[in-house]
């Protein structure tokens, strides 16, 4: 029997994934964690995948938990999200894309176990 946290700690990590994609989208974010500015392509495919990162977080809150309390769901982890990207952003923003990789791994591996 699955606990009922799991898949909601995988959506908190897409939602994390989508968020920390659109900081890396943006010029002053990118030139923090890489040391130059991202091209114009970069900067559209990042922020491509954050809002289909995005999409399918909304989608799996709905699916799990119906479309009465899933976008309620999702304003709070979205709001949950934001701020872990806010405080590495904030106190040590090399390390944003070693979260990314490591988030993207547990979010696999935690929607994979929970079926979604």
């Amino acid at each position: 029997m699955m606990p009922e946290f799991i898949p909601v700690l995988g959506i908190l990590g897409l939602s994390y994934l989508s968020l920390a994609l659109f900081a890396l989208a943006k010029f002053g974010h990118f030139k923090d964690v890489f040391n130059r500015p991202p091209t114009q392509w970069q900067s559209r495919l990042l922020s491509l995948f954050a809002w289909l990162l995005l999409m399918f977080s909304l989608s799996a809150c709905a699916s799990d938990q119906g479309w009465a309390y899933g976008s309620i769901l999702f304003m709070g982890i979205i709001s949950l999200a934001a701020m872990l990207v806010i405080l590495i952003l904030s106190y040590s923003p090399r390390h944003l894309p070693m979260g990314i990789v490591t988030g993207s791994v547990l979010t696999s591996s935690l929607l994979l176990s929970a079926g979604l």
